[in-house]
């Protein structure tokens, strides 16, 4: 069961929301260190796919991962809304690549519900639950596990 379906009841979270593909996910806002265009990303040799490049952000060189590619997408496909969101992992700053940005949205950790049993395995590691809000289905992502080496 996951860790966020058994807290207290009655607590509040506000959730970043986003965009993969089509897909409307989130992150707890708590853990952004900020979010961000994309600029120029300086290609690393011999990465995984999934790495999209490193950037300088004010010093800190962060490596950028496609979000998508960890979910078991297809490579992201960069556009005017694509953005980088910043996670201090470890005492290191990765990005996460999302194809837009939709609304921060405070919910009930009590009124989420586990992932759907028929979600593929290797991506409902990533999931910490569901939840609905107005009408759409959120996927909350579990960021700790989507930056764990090599996605395991």
């Amino acid at each position: 069961m996951s860790k966020l379906l058994t807290a207290q009841s009655g607590q509040t979270i506000l959730l970043a929301t986003f965009y993969v593909r089509d897909s409307l996910c989130a992150l707890d806002a708590a853990g952004i260190q900020e979010v961000i265009r994309v600029g120029a990303l300086t290609a690393v040799s011999h990465a995984p796919d999934e790495v999209t490049g490193i950037v300088n952000l004010r010093g800190k060189i962060v490596t950028i991962l496609d979000l998508g590619m960890r979910l078991g997408f297809e490579k992201a496909i960069l556009s005017g809304g694509s953005r980088i969101f910043i996670i201090d992992d470890r005492n290191e700053f990765i990005g996460l690549l999302v194809d837009r940005v939709d609304e921060v949205v405070e919910v009930e950790r009590d009124e989420w519900q586990a992932p759907p049993a028929n979600v593929a395995e290797d991506q409902a590691r990533f999931f910490q639950g569901v939840y609905k809000v107005r009408g759409r289905v959120l996927t909350v992502l579990d960021a700790s596990s989507i930056l764990s080496e090599g996605g395991q």
